[in-house]
């Protein structure tokens, strides 16, 4: 089996489909068969595809719940047509969300299993706060309903147009182009297990050497083929995706000689970033490293054990990729807080100007408050971590059960809650002070 894979090619849709309100659904039909024919050409030259899609325009003008409902299903049947799995139904800038409800988004999320879609909360050096409310919003609303959804909706900050991998991916409206992202981390971990860096700066050689090996062959089936489909091709996004089975945690961890979560963990995650964006190639989407946590062995463990947590991630993020990416939340959390980490994400993203996601896979409020219940192939469940570590016992070695479950269950409940309004204070105290505070020397983690 060959060592490449490619995780998606994306056949960014222009704006003509879309013309006047409604989908050409034979013009999503076309679009959608040139991808599979491009997906094709991929598979016959010996690599494997995981999936092709569409991905649809930004929506920066106000638009009804009516009007969403239509859009999405135009493009489920055009993709139906051209037997293309899955579409990205489009990011909503703020201004769209002037006649939407959270409850619209969410419908049409649970309604059409094969689209997602993202809400931008940050453009530039602005934080829109009323949109990271409403994608909180949106994601209660997909927990209530079916907590899976979630994995198709993403809460997105100063991520560019045209990027393949879901869901945060929008198009320019443009001319229509391809973009392709590569599944390379088991690529990356066989080099690292075959001849471990003795340093972080092998580290940074090792990544940057195998993604420019497989880029390069993947640019010269691509270019030629997009320009006999009269498509351009917009580039890669370099983040190297990965599966529970080939996990980028276990490839840090041999990189940096660190056990995730530990010290060295964040230099190691800026060396095999500064890898991935110098690689020299066309570059779209979030060009850097990605942690979803529950994608990936090592670092479901290492959210389980409280070896990381929310505020953990999002500071690695500060020198790598993709922000909060399925990061577990019990039905619990507090709504005030699903919000806050959007905003901590779409800060971050704001200050230094960095494409950054939160896809938060919260719970539904009746689920287990002790482990995720999620029935993805490709997910990892995990316990939810407590203050002092995994519970697993109590007096003599006994499982809690009956009252005294319940009396663990609230305990544990009450402790986490005080220790989260704690950092909370604290935290908004080191904010205000930093704010007081010139940012002299600073320099940007692009």
């Amino acid at each position: 089996m060959s060592a490449s894979h490619v995780r998606a090619v994306t056949l960014c849709l222009p704006d003509d489909v879309f013309e006047g309100g409604r989908v050409d659904v034979a013009g999503v039909a076309r679009y959608g068969e040139r991808a599979v024919e491009i997906g094709g050409r991929i598979v016959r030259a010996g690599f494997d595809v995981q999936t092709v899609r569409l991905s649809s325009p930004a929506l920066g003008e106000p638009v009804s719940r009516e009007q969403l409902r239509a859009r999405a299903a135009g493009l489920v049947e055009g993709c139906r047509r051209a037997g293309v799995g899955s579409a990205a139904l489009s990011a909503l800038r703020p201004a769209a969300l002037a006649a939407l409800k959270p409850s619209d988004v969410a419908e049409v999320l649970v309604e059409h299993p094969s689209l997602f879609l993202a809400v931008v909360v940050a453009e530039g050096a602005e934080v829109d706060h009323s949109a990271a409310e409403f994608s909180g919003a949106v994601m209660r609303e997909l927990a209530s309903r079916d907590s899976e959804a979630n994995f198709r909706f993403a809460a997105v900050a100063n991520l560019g147009p045209n990027a393949p991998l879901f869901p945060g991916s929008f198009s320019d409206g443009g001319k229509a182009g391809v973009s392709v992202g590569l599944q390379s981390t088991g690529a990356l971990l066989a080099r690292a297990r075959a001849n471990p860096p003795r340093d972080l700066a092998e580290a940074t050689e090792l990544t940057r050497a195998c993604l420019r090996d497989e880029l390069d062959t993947f640019t010269a089936l691509l270019e030629p083929d997009c320009e006999r489909h009269g498509l351009l091709f917009h580039g890669f996004d370099p983040s190297p995706a990965c599966a529970p089975d080939v996990g980028i945690g276990e490839f840090l961890e041999i990189a940096g000689g660190i056990r995730f979560g530990r010290p060295g963990t964040l230099a190691t995650c800026a060396a095999v970033t500064a890898g991935i964006r110098s690689v020299g190639r066309p570059a779209v989407g979030y060009a850097g490293l990605m942690l979803p946590v529950l994608e990936d062995r090592v670092l479901a463990r290492a959210w389980q054990e409280g070896r990381i947590g929310a505020d953990s991630v999002l500071a690695y993020s500060s020198v790598c990729g993709a922000g909060m990416d399925t990061l577990p939340l019990p039905g619990s959390t507090p709504q005030h807080e699903v919000v806050a980490m959007i905003e901590d994400m779409a800060a971050l993203s704001a200050r230094w100007g960095k494409p950054l996601s939160a896809r938060l896979m919260l719970a539904p409020e009746d689920g287990d408050p002790r482990r995720t219940e999620f029935r993805a192939e490709q997910i990892v469940n995990v316990e939810y971590p407590t203050p002092w570590g995994r519970v697993t016992c109590v007096s003599g070695g006994a499982e809690p059960s009956g009252e005294r479950a319940a009396v663990v269950d609230h305990v544990i409940r009450r402790m986490t809650s005080m220790v989260r309004a704690r950092w909370g204070s604290v935290r908004s105290a080191r904010w205000a002070t930093a704010r007081s505070t010139p940012a002299a020397g600073r320099t940007s983690g692009r």
